[in-house]
């Protein structure tokens, strides 16, 4: 198994992100095949869906979970949603960058809602995505749908 490590985000002591030194992120079916997370599981083909898709999303911008399964072709939102809280990628593939349909922050490492995804919206606000108080973008021209 591939060595892995703690990278700190920028977020230091907020949020600890770990990177696959020998992977990276693999782009070819052969490494996709033998890739295992820390947990020594196997990455479905839905997941690799995902990823793919999310990690195009840019700095600055969001798309939500229905626009993730839109784009991929199958799926629900709530398979999103469970896909991105195992992502062993981030930051190279920015699951913070995926909210709610309405418009909401949605959910971040499992957790819904804006007083416990803070460190989302904190994460976002520094890419210059804002959220009202009640945790909402505040503005769609940051909406992405690939």
């Amino acid at each position: 198994m591939p060595a892995v490590r703690e990278k700190r985000h920028h977020l230091s002591g907020i949020l600890p992100t770990f990177i696959d030194e020998s992977h990276d992120y693999p782009t070819d079916q052969a490494r996709r095949a033998t890739f295992r997370t820390k947990e020594g599981k196997k990455v479905t083909a839905f997941q690799w869906a995902v990823y793919d898709f999310t990690r195009k999303v840019p700095h600055g911008r969001v798309t939500t979970y229905k626009d993730v399964c839109t784009a991929i072709g199958q799926g629900s939102p709530r398979s999103v949603g469970s896909a991105l809280r195992k992502n062993p990628f981030a930051p190279i593939v920015p699951c913070h960058r995926v909210i709610a349909s309405n418009y909401y922050v949605g959910g971040f490492f499992g957790e819904w809602g804006a007083s416990r995804c803070s460190a989302k919206i904190h994460m976002l606000t520094t890419e210059g995505v804002e959220f009202t108080t009640d945790g909402y973008l505040a503005t769609k021209s940051v909406i992405w749908r690939g």
